[in-house]
């Protein structure tokens, strides 16, 4: 396979109050929503310039940015000369911390929102993207209990960019398994990086010229602190907690420290930053993640008469009469009962494909370390050095049992047992029906039912590391110079990941209902799903599945600045980026069969000697005679009495691992880009009247060249080369109408790159079991594309106080889609040679791949209030409050077949919910300081369309999340903390289709809570 870092020639080419209910709150970050280059933001006055030495005299907090943006930020507009004096307010604190976010956003010229800590190393949230999801027209999706990745203003992460200290960052790690998996796109995961080593975030919600390309949703800038951000002389900080979980009862430890020193009169400085913590998760659920579908997918329940042709009742799954395997029972009906098949037998009656109770288990270490030098060896020059490191340890086991029969077709003849036998829908025998008026099956009696139970074990790492340096040089009065070059790489290595599986086979009197507790449905077996005797290890059939999964994503980046201070009201800017982004993607399985298992008497083993203690489900409220109660594979005492983990081939089955030939070369992929981004700026700062306009205006060219590489067929290596370029223009403007009133606009095309993962030729097949799958990629994919327009008013009334509105509008001409289609394995074209001799190149086959659609529109409204009471008597002007509600509306064209031409479907866009709402209320004196933070999204769609060629949605429904976080200041030097995360106990709850409301995932993680210290030189 070509090697994907051939050196390659280099690319040469010429950007009204808010109502709210409820006493609520946000751990210690403050938030501020404004409209692009915000200046450093300190509790004292910022200071525009890169290169001045700071005086500040209480912990300033600075603004992730570059020092070139930081140094290129226009100067506030010069006031009225009717400006009323501005009294001089001392805040220290959490108030401190607002008063700075609430300076970044008045002083920017574009629209932002800042989050800043109150201290150094006192970041406040469990990870960031808790923290980022208080700021308006931010939501997120939590992942096994806390937060991964962002929405922004109904954009995904793939759609935003994160930088950190000021170079772009993709970081991939994996999530709970009910969750978005591993991430093989450009989103960020906040979760690896410990939310103590940060400082500030600034969150980017218009573009400028200067600003680089590739987000169509927000720019997330990532800061951690600086030795200059910080008065002069030693700094520290250090802190403990303990962590308890209360689904599980587990006490686990949580540590962080900063250290800072400054010297030779202050022109040398040095900051190390250090977290660890372990997290030991448990997440309950009831999900059936295959989705329902119609009740004739995979070949359709035994008919009334067994082994009689059966014309599907629904067009999308076929038209032809089929006749399947089907093994008559004794008794007056031999097949399903008639009333019963005949309630299900009919059109677009939708059944559940795999439903199931499951516990998902996620031990973590979370380390990272940051740290800074920073030189000033003449006044004119500035020198920053910035590193950051990260290791995110995960154990995870997913302990499941479902009626496997559901989501299975016909079988193959295998050690001893007939297709029949081993036969899964179409040898279900229906009993008893019951389908509400929507089409959705909510009460099933159904015989020859197939049961799995699975352990499924992955244990990975994820590493990142970043390293930057940055120069700012003064030339002359006029011309600031800034120079920049980083690299960071991420790296996700899966070199364990196991799953085992017993079954049982045509067991009767399987329920399913629905009926009572719609959420968590009735799931009864019939018989002890705890007791070993009733499960079996067979060949053919159960399941040994190994895989090792890495994922890389190296980014390297040379970007330059020039600034040009004309005069006081014009400044000419111009410079441009250089960046290569490296995606590569490889992955082994078994070369045997995964069904493919050896029989315990070979090892002299039962059931009972290799199955764990009954797992019990028992937090997310099942409703009796549910069959809540389990054992599963032991995963360890199989893997060491068959010697799996020797890779090879010994007395009991062949266990070597291999890419291509398997089902896994698709996943053995690479792509490269490379970006060339010119641009030119014009900044203003000029007095109209009594009134003073302040912007920039500029354009931003943007040239991508991409080459992939993967495999099709048995190991046959392809690759394929695209370029594309982009004329970006931008507009800012700011009218400091008063000087506590700001009005905003801003206007530009942008564009955002297709996910790396969607661009290479080849693609992934699965083929343990029936229905099979195949992923592949699509390298022509065009970018997102857009034109947004932003308009604004801010009302800064009282010091330290807001109210907002904000306006938004995205006009996207350029999509890009998930699209699937059902058909056979063989005449999707997919390598015969990777099908074993048993197996049917006939088998139905989901086939996914992606394509470009028309896009669609994106509108929405943001309003902020903040305030501190300190206009209230007593102890009552101690507290204050922070509030903002998001509206969007938004409609997008989606695809529903394979065919980019053929018919489409208009639904909102995924992951957006219409209202959001955050509310916080805090108090804080001297030395007590309480807050409490309320986050609520409405419903929002997940998956559209449901399933090929059908216009259905799935999606989640609304959820609310109450956090807590307290703190008293025992000595100067010394705070006892207190946090709480998921007051409300609030579960994941999914569902599939929009009118049926089947329960796709129902599940909880349970509250979580922090005790600890914290100690400040």
């Amino acid at each position: 396979m070509t090697k994907i870092f051939a050196t390659r020639q280099s690319l040469v080419t010429c950007t009204s109050t808010l109502a709210m209910a409820g006493m609520l709150a946000m751990p210690a970050a403050a938030f501020a929503q404004s409209t692009a280059a915000p200046a450093t933001a300190t509790a004292a006055q910022p200071s525009a310039d890169p290169l001045a030495t700071p005086t500040a005299t209480t912990t300033p907090t600075p603004t992730p940015q570059t020092p070139a943006e930081a140094s290129s930020a226009p100067a506030p507009a010069a006031q009225p000369a009717t400006a009323a004096p501005v009294q001089d307010i001392v805040v220290t604190g959490y108030r401190q911390s607002l008063v700075s976010a609430l300076n970044v956003k008045k002083q920017s010229n574009g629209v932002v929102d800042a989050i800043n800590a109150s201290d150094i190393a006192s970041f406040p949230d469990a990870n960031l993207a808790d923290s980022l999801q208080r700021i308006p027209g931010i939501s997120i999706e939590r992942d096994g209990g806390e937060g991964r990745q962002i929405t922004v203003r109904g954009l995904s992460g793939d759609f935003s960019r994160t930088r950190l200290n000021g170079l772009e960052s993709t970081i991939a790690t994996t999530g709970s398994t009910l969750g978005a998996g591993v991430n093989k796109g450009r989103s960020f995961d906040y979760s690896v990086l410990a939310s103590e080593l940060f400082n500030s975030i600034v969150v980017r919600k218009t573009q400028s010229a200067e600003i680089d390309e590739g987000s169509l949703g927000a720019t997330v800038d990532l800061q951690t602190a600086r030795p200059f951000d910080l008065p002069k002389g030693w700094q520290a900080a250090f802190s403990a907690q303990t962590a308890y979980y209360d689904i599980n009862k587990n006490v686990e430890p949580r540590l962080a420290g900063s250290v800072s020193k400054t010297f030779a009169d202050g022109r040398i400085g040095i900051m190390l930053s250090g977290a660890y913590s372990k997290r030991n998760v448990q997440e309950d659920a009831y999900s059936d993640t295959a989705l329902a579908d119609f009740g004739g997918v995979n070949g359709g329940f035994c008919p009334v008469v067994p082994n009689t042709p059966v014309t599907p009742v629904d067009p999308l799954v076929g038209s032809k009469p089929v006749t399947n395997p089907c093994i008559p029972a004794t008794g007056q009906y031999p097949g399903s009962t008639p009333s019963a098949y005949n309630t299900v037998n009919q059109p677009n009656v939708f059944v559940p494909k795999l439903p199931g109770y499951g516990r998902f288990l996620d031990r973590e270490e979370r380390m990272g370390f940051a740290g800074t030098f920073q030189a000033k060896p003449t006044d004119t020059t500035l020198i920053t050095i910035d590193g950051v490191y990260a290791r995110y340890k995960q154990d995870q086991n997913d302990l499941a049992t479902n009626p496997i029969s559901l989501n299975r077709a016909n079988g193959t003849a295998t050690a001893g047992l007939t297709a029949a036998q081993l036969t899964g829908r179409p040898n279900m025998k229906i009993r008893d029906a019951q389908v509400d008026a929507s089409g959705q099956l909510v009460y099933g009696v159904f015989d020859d039912t197939d049961f799995s139970v699975t352990n499924s074990e992955n244990r990975s790492t994820t590493s990142f590391y970043q390293a930057g340096i940055n120069i700012d040089q003064k030339i002359g009065e006029k011309v600031n110079l800034h120079l920049q070059y980083g690299q960071s790489e991420s790296i996700f290595d899966n070199p364990y990941s196991r799953l085992v599986t017993f079954s049982r086979f045509d067991s009767d009197g399987f329920v399913y209902d629905a009926r009572t507790n719609p959420t968590r449905p009735i799931l009864n077996y019939g018989f002890d799903a705890t007791n070993p005797n009733n499960w079996q290890f067979l060949n053919g059939y159960d399941q040994i599945r190994e895989y090792t999964n890495k994922v890389t994503n190296r980014l390297h980046t040379v970007k330059g600045d020039l600034k040009w201070e004309v005069n006081d009201q014009f400044t000419v800017k111009f410079g441009g980026a250089y960046k290569r982004f490296n995606f590569i993607s490889r992955r082994q399985q078994r070369i045997a069969s995964t069904g493919t298992v050896p029989s315990l008497s070979s090892a002299g083993l039962t059931i009972g000697d290799v199955s764990t203690a009954p797992i019990n489900i028992d937090t997310i409220g099942l409703s009796n005679g549910s069959t809540s109660s389990f054992i599963v594979p032991n995963i360890g005492k199989i893997m060491d009495a068959f010697g799996v983990d020797c890779y090879c081939v010994n007395q009991y089955g062949d266990f070597r691992l291999g890419s291509l030939g398997t089902g896994a070369q698709g996943d053995n992929r690479a792509v490269q880009e490379e970006d060339v981004s010119p641009y030119l700026q014009f900044d203003f700062n000029m007095d109209l009247g009594s009134m003073a306009l302040r912007g920039d205006a500029g354009i931003r060219y943007a040239h991508t060249h991409q080459y992939s590489e993967g495999y099709v067929g048995i190991g046959t290596a392809v690759n394929f080369t695209r370029n594309y370029e982009d004329w970006l223009p931008a507009l800012n403007l700011a009218l400091d109408v008063t000087p506590k009133l700001t009005a905003r606009f801003a206007a530009a095309k942008v564009m955002s790159r297709p996910s790396l993962s969607f661009l290479t030729p080849g693609g992934s097949i699965s083929t343990a079991n029936p229905p099979f799958s195949a992923t592949v990629g699509n390298p022509n994919l065009d970018p997102y594309r857009a034109t947004n327009l932003d308009a604004s008013v801010e009302w800064y009334f009282q010091h330290g106080a807001l109210l907002s509105a904000s306006f938004f509008y995205k006009d996207v001409s350029s999509f890009v889609q998930q699209i699937s289609s059902t058909t056979t394995y063989a005449a999707a074209g997919l390598p015969l040679e990777l099908l074993t001799a048993a197996q049917d190149p006939n088998t139905t086959t989901t086939v996914t791949s992606y394509a470009n659609s028309s896009g669609g529109k994106i509108k929405g409204v943001e309003i902020q209030y903040q305030q501190p009471f300190t206009f209230l008597p007593g102890f009552l002007k101690h507290f204050g409050t922070i509030l903002n509600y998001t509206h969007i509306k938004s409609n997008i064209s989606y695809i529903l077949t394979t065919n980019a031409a053929g018919p489409t479907f208009s639904a909102p866009l995924v992951n957006v919910s219409p209202n959001s709402a955050n509310a916080t209320l805090y108090y804080e004196d001297d030395k007590f300081s309480i807050r409490g933070s309320l986050a609520y999204r409405d419903e929002y769609l997940r998956t559209v369309p449901l399933r090929a060629g059908y216009a259905d949605t799935a999606g989640s429904y609304s959820s609310t999340n109450f956090d807590m976080s307290a703190s008293y200041k025992l000595t100067p030097h010394v705070t006892l903390t207190v946090d709480a995360i998921n007051l409300t106990n609030q579960p994941t709850s999914y569902w599939d289709g929009e009118e049926r409301r089947d329960q796709q995932t129902y599940s909880s993680t349970g509250r979580q809570f922090f005790f600890g210290a914290r100690y400040k030189f």
